[in-house]
């Protein structure tokens, strides 16, 4: 299998987002315990800010190195490999460095006006070596997806989610904090530490002489160096933007779904807890299958990028194609069983099965969902990112429209909610879609692509369903009947794919040795 082949780039990187959820998932559940309820209430407040101010510079910056240098690898440009990433060191450096000073100035107005806790000054304070860290760290790990190299990016993953678990865990369970405070503030700290252990991995793994020994590479006022600088902008202002849009819908959401439930008659408490297990319980196991999707997307940029360098039409198609295919099999079976056996699994992990309620219902957008994400990342890397944020815009006002309209009218209610989120989903999906086969002509035999993975996935959920009943009786346990069901269910679905030939085992061959 070539390391530097699409599918072996898709599957490593897919392996390496479950194994970074997975420990991300055991961490979370760990660090409630040592901390406690108050203490993980602190941190949640100081993070999604963090996570606000990192967008600017990590959301738009390493999608176009990525784009970038795979466009100059194709041509045999090794100058312009390094001045695009150098420029983009220098652009990222500046402004998480503009960044870093306005956290610094304006804490006290951070914590009091926005975070509305005076008390959260040191896990604030301590977001601001995070900032640089972690912009770094991106850049870097979107020049290895360019050049190709997936495994150092992957690697360094892996290593600063360790690297955090470790060491805050470690200092936890050796040196009890006094307060929740305390507490908080070890784990905004770890965030550091891990991002620190991860960039020094990239850094390790990049020969810096390369760019030290070769100084004319970057030259400020040179026209090339402009001229990059300006795609370097042109590509990640409209991601940036559409991220931050992201960002600030969610926030969006946290404030406006709870008072406009209240106008619909809920109950203050009803509200909150009808949106924390939306957003925090079934919204996440909503974008579980985001792990093969972000594949998708970091390794399809460079890969279509590098091919619109040297006008390869037929081969942007193929991997276009392939991509989309994928994601059908993999967003199909995920929709039907959420939509179907979404009670299970809420009670399964969570223990309340109303939060299966909510998810079957929001699952009706699973497929656009994985399919928009999909199809932005195959727009991205043919240079099509202003009209991708256009589309998500729009696709955001109707979310919003709903949520403003909808919810307050007691007819509706949360339902409001969902009829808005999957619009928005259907309305991005379509606008990208549409947007995608004005450019190239895409091979998805309605057959094979969509008949096919809908029949194994009717097979897998009734195979699922029964067996369920079988082990239920057995245990008498919702959690282990799940469990063995879910793998039953997967195994059928994934030999019925193979008896269709909707996987061709021949194919997929020849496409990893590619």
């Amino acid at each position: 299998m070539k390391k530097s082949s699409f599918l072996f780039g898709t599957l490593l990187l897919a392996l390496v987002n479950i194994v970074v959820r997975s420990l991300g998932f055991i961490y979370k559940i760990i660090l409630s315990r040592l901390i406690g309820a108050t203490a993980i209430g602190l941190y949640q407040m100081v993070f999604p800010f963090l996570m606000v101010v990192i967008t600017i510079p990590t959301a738009g910056i390493p999608i176009a190195v990525s784009k970038l240098v795979a466009e100059q690898k194709s041509v045999g440009n090794k100058n312009g490999i390094y001045k695009v990433l150098m420029l983009s060191l220098l652009l990222g450096g500046l402004t998480s460095l503009v960044l870093s000073i306005i956290v610094s100035l304006k804490i006290d107005f951070i914590i009091n006006n926005l975070l509305k806790n005076p008390s959260l000054y040191y896990p604030v304070l301590w977001t601001i070596p995070a900032i640089s860290l972690i912009t770094f760290s991106s850049i870097l790990r979107g020049f290895f997806y360019g050049m190709k190299e997936m495994s150092p990016a992957a690697t360094a993953q892996i290593m600063e989610q360790i690297f955090r678990i470790v060491f805050v865990l470690s200092y936890l369970y050796y040196k009890v904090p006094s307060n929740p405070l305390a507490a908080a503030t070890i784990a905004i700290i770890g965030i550091s530490i891990g991002e620190f252990f991860g960039l020094l991995y990239l850094v390790l793994k990049f020969n810096f002489k390369k760019i030290v020994t070769k100084s004319y590479f970057i030259k400020a006022y040179s026209s090339s160096s402009l001229e990059i600088l300006n795609h370097l902008l042109y590509v990640a202002v409209p991601i940036t933007l559409s991220r931050f849009v992201s960002v600030v819908m969610q926030s969006i959401n946290a404030i406006l779904i709870p008072q406009r439930l209240q106008t619909a008659g809920y109950s203050s408490i009803v509200a909150i807890e009808t949106f924390g297990k939306i957003s925090g319980m079934a919204m996440p196991l909503l974008f579980l299958p985001f792990t093969v999707t972000t594949a998708l997307v970091i390794n399809i940029i460079p890969n279509i990028s590098e091919q619109l360098a040297v006008n390869n039409w037929k081969d942007i198609e193929h991997k276009s194609s392939l991509a989309l295919r994928i994601t059908l099999l993999v967003a199909i079976p995920t929709t039907i069983v959420y939509t179907i056996f979404g009670h299970h699994l809420a009670e399964l992990i969570y223990g309340q099965e109303d939060v299966g309620k909510y998810l079957s219902i929001i699952s009706y957008g699973t497929l656009f969902l994985c399919m928009q994400h999909t199809l932005s990342g195959i727009l991205h890397g043919m240079g099509k990112q202003v009209i991708t944020t256009i589309n998500y815009l729009l696709g955001m006002i109707v979310q919003l429209y709903c949520t403003y309209f909808l919810i307050p009218n007691p007819q509706y209610g949360i339902n409001g909610f969902f009829i808005g989120f999957i619009l928005s989903t259907f309305v991005i999906f379509a606008l990208n879609l549409i947007t995608l086969i004005r450019y190239i002509k895409l091979d998805l035999p309605f057959i094979h692509s969509i008949l096919k993975p809908s029949f194994a996935s009717l097979f897998m959920i009734v195979a699922m369903i029964f067996s369920y009943r079988g082990f239920y009786q057995l245990f008498e346990s919702n959690g282990w009947s799940t469990v063995f069901s879910s793998i039953i269910g997967g195994c059928l679905y994934i030999l019925l794919l193979f008896l269709t030939k909707a996987l061709d085992f021949k194919h997929i061959l020849f496409t990893i040795k590619e």
